[in-house]
């Protein structure tokens, strides 16, 4: 038996930190970095948008060269544990402030309608009627709860 805790303390000691296969002594975080699109921003994009509508649906771009200033880039990268890193990239192309074309990793959503269908759901929700509180209700003393009022 102690054979076996020597030969298993020397085995975890040589491999460290990096874990056993998919199981980590170490808690290694899920890092996002850049501007997430969806496919439902892009297919809220038309041709002939100003650059402040398209800022407003996509958000501010992750890259704006200096030397094209018609050309906008969003980059999004994500390292899961134990996965290798996911990129997209999405471009947009500009004439002077309105939108020519974009491209990119993500496509546009073809069932808008119902996603915005699911989206938009209203609840209604009955007034509270009554004086008392929790409080009164549990020890049965309405003058309790009027004083924290």
């Amino acid at each position: 038996m102690r054979k076996i805790l020597i030969t298993l303390l020397i085995g975890l000691s040589l491999q460290g930190c990096s874990g056993l296969g998919n199981f980590s002594l170490v808690h290694k975080p899920d890092i996002q970095q850049g501007n997430i699109i969806t496919p439902e921003m892009v297919a809220a994009l038309e041709t002939g948008m100003s650059k402040r509508q398209v800022r407003f649906v996509l958000g501010t771009p992750t890259l704006v060269d200096i030397f094209h200033q018609d050309r906008w880039d969003y980059t999004f990268t994500m390292k899961l544990r134990n996965q290798p890193i996911e990129i997209k990239q999405f471009s947009l192309f500009f004439a002077g402030d309105t939108l020519l074309s974009y491209q990119g990793d993500i496509e546009p959503a073809t069932d808008i309608e119902t996603l915005q269908d699911k989206k938009e759901i209203v609840v209604s929700v009955p007034d509270y009627i009554g004086d008392t509180g929790i409080f009164s209700h549990v020890t049965g003393n309405e003058e309790l709860d009027l004083l924290e009022q």
